[in-house]
């Protein structure tokens, strides 16, 4: 079954972007869920760790945790609040910054590299049916879906 092709492709090109990206990710010393912790901080810099947790769907221990490795790894700093020093915000360090920077231009080149060869109406034609497929993704109602299989 074509489909089953497709699909199969689609898994196999998913990994090997994943496998591509974490070797950056692996040389910071950091997951993914990290980096993107890191990254959301500097995005939203007066949010707090509840909030943080909340967009990145951790517990609050899960959070605690992420955040004391990332002080470790000079990542980030705590700051007191000036309105309540009871209070810390978190700040993306100088470090953070620049392997944000640095992850960031890798991604440019990967991207880049990735569809070397293509011309743009190839490009335009595979957006055209990957968003398709997202659309298709986003619409199937995947609890009756189990339900037809349990059943």
């Amino acid at each position: 079954m074509i489909e089953t092709d497709v699909a199969m492709q689609l898994r196999e090109t998913y990994q090997k972007i994943t496998q591509i990206l974490q070797h950056k990710v692996d040389e910071y010393g950091l997951t993914f869920g990290l980096l993107f912790l890191t990254m959301l901080i500097d995005k939203k810099p007066d949010a707090s760790q509840k909030e943080l947790a909340k967009i990145m769907r951790f517990t609050e221990g899960a959070m605690s945790g992420a955040v004391k490795r990332l002080i470790n790894l000079k990542m980030i700093e705590q700051v007191p609040l000036e309105s309540d020093m009871r209070y810390n915000r978190l700040v993306v360090t100088e470090l953070g910054k620049s392997m944000i920077d640095d992850y960031r231009d890798y991604v440019v080149k990967i991207y880049q590299d990735m569809f070397k060869g293509f011309s743009q109406e190839e490009l335009s034609k595979l957006n055209e049916v990957l968003a398709k497929l997202n659309h298709n993704l986003t619409n199937m109602d995947i609890h009756n879906d189990l339900d037809d299989i349990i059943e």
